[in-house]
Order: structure tokens, then sequence, then C-alpha cells
């Protein structure tokens, strides 16, 4: 499996990277969360100074002002200079993937924001969901690329865990359409789903015959309560990247950033 170097900091090196979802309504709520996480990543990388606070996710889809370029371009110029040190990945999610703002607008212009978030480059990684459809995604991916960008290629089911040749052609279907970290968070219905993605993530990262056209690192995530190993091994397991909270989550299940670095120093 190829390593994915973004700035720094190397995905699929066998070192799990630590992952901060960003959110907030407002310019102030974002900022105000913003120097709360920089200040908590700080004392707590002190404290622990074999781990680290690697990459920093903003989640466009909670921010009010998502669809005006203006505001939006200004709001990640002083994320991207804030959090300079660490990688600053874009992330709008879509409502059908667990979405948290329901703008009508962004949705259907989604393609644009993406655009002006390239063009600028005003993050490290940006979050491309594959189910945008294969010319929509390739297309953006390419830009990405061009502009020295990384892509996050992702999929999220929040009401179960697809079998294991879904997540296989999804996959497939990532690598052909130019991703730099495959991404799948499901939902599990029992510990056995748990358990599945656990060997299945290990599979991957080992190189396991049949499995070689997965070429870059991945991250596979159980939501909710039942799936916090996923969260937590992440060097057992292979997992490139887990995500870990300062306040409130972006998704169900996610360990305080406190609790992870005291998991991660061990």
């Amino acid at each position: 499996m190829n390593e994915t170097r973004i700035k720094n900091c190397i995905f699929g090196n066998g070192e799990p990277k630590i992952c901060v979802p960003l959110v907030g309504r407002n310019d102030e709520e974002i900022l105000s969360a913003a120097g709360n996480i920089l200040s908590e990543a700080k004392s707590l990388e002190e404290k622990y100074p074999n781990v680290r606070v690697d990459v920093i996710e903003f989640r466009a889809d909670y921010y009010d002002n998502v669809a005006d370029r203006i505001k939006l371009t200004e709001l990640l110029s002083k994320l991207k200079e804030l959090f300079s040190d660490r990688v600053l990945l874009f992330t709008y999610r879509s409502e059908d993937e667990g979405g948290e703002l329901r703008h009508d607008r962004a949705e259907s212009m989604i393609e644009e924001i993406w655009e002006w978030v390239i063009a600028g480059r005003l993050a490290d990684i940006i979050d491309i969901e594959l189910k945008s459809g294969n010319y929509r995604v390739a297309r953006a991916t390419a830009k990405a690329h061009e502009a020295g960008m990384a892509v996050i290629m992702s999929n999220h089911n929040f009401e179960k865990t697809p079998h294991n040749d879904e997540i296989l052609e999804m996959f497939r279907q990532m690598e052909i359409l130019g991703a730099d970290i495959l991404k799948m968070a499901s939902f599990p219905n029992s510990h056995f789903d748990v358990d599945r993605m656990v060997e299945l993530t290990k599979d991957i990262s080992r190189g396991k015959p049949g499995l070689e056209f997965i070429h870059h690192p991945v991250v596979i995530i159980s939501m909710g309560k039942e799936g916090k190993v996923t969260r937590t091994k992440c060097k057992e397991n292979g997992c490139a990247m887990t995500f870990s909270s300062v306040g409130s989550g972006s998704a169900p299940g996610q360990v305080s950033l406190a609790e992870m670095f005291e998991i991660f120093s061990k």
C-alpha cells in the first residue's frame, strides 16, 4: 500500500492520524471552537509528547454561510492560518450521508463550492463523497490534484454496515477515480458488524491476497458506541486516521480528544 503525504503528515505509515472536527453555525462560533481545539491540542501534546492532532476537519455543512463565496473564503483563510502547522480538511457532508445543515442551495451547488475551495487552495485535503457521481467526482478530484490538494473519497451509511464485497467495490471505484485516502463509515447493527470491519481493515492494511487493487490508505469506521474499537485501536487494525471530538462531535461514537490521547500514548 502506498503512503499518502500531505504537508508533513504521512498517512498509511502505520501511525494513525488524529482528526478533530470543527463545527459551528457562524464565524464567531467556528473561530471560538477553533481556539478551543488548538488550546486543548497544545495542552495534550505537552502532556503526551508522542501524540499529536494532525488534522482539523472543517465541517462546512454546519456553516450558515457556506453558499457565500466571499464569507467562506475569508473564514477558511483564517482557519488555514490558525492551523498552519496542521492539515486542514474541508468537508461538506450531504444530507443523504448525515450532513447537519439542511441547506438546499448549498446542496445544489456543491460542485461550485468545491471549486471555490480548490481554486483558492483553501484547504490541504477535500472530502468528496463517492455517491456524488463518477463524472463529478473525477472532475473535482482532477482539479484538486492540479491545485496540489489531496482527496479523501468517502461513503457514509447510517442504516447498516454494507457487505464486505460492497465496501471493496466502493474502494475499487475510489481508486479508479483518483482518491488519495479511502473512507467508509457505517452504522453496525451488531457487534459482528464491528468485528467484520476490524478484520477487513486488517486484511487491507496487510495486503491480503486479492486486495492488491487497494493502493492507498483506508479509514474504516463503525459508528456509535459499539464501534469504539474501530476508532481507538487504529494502530492494531491498520486504520489510517481516526476522528476525536473537542466539545460537540460530528458523528455518533466519537471519543473525546483527552481520552484518545491517553489511549494513543500507551
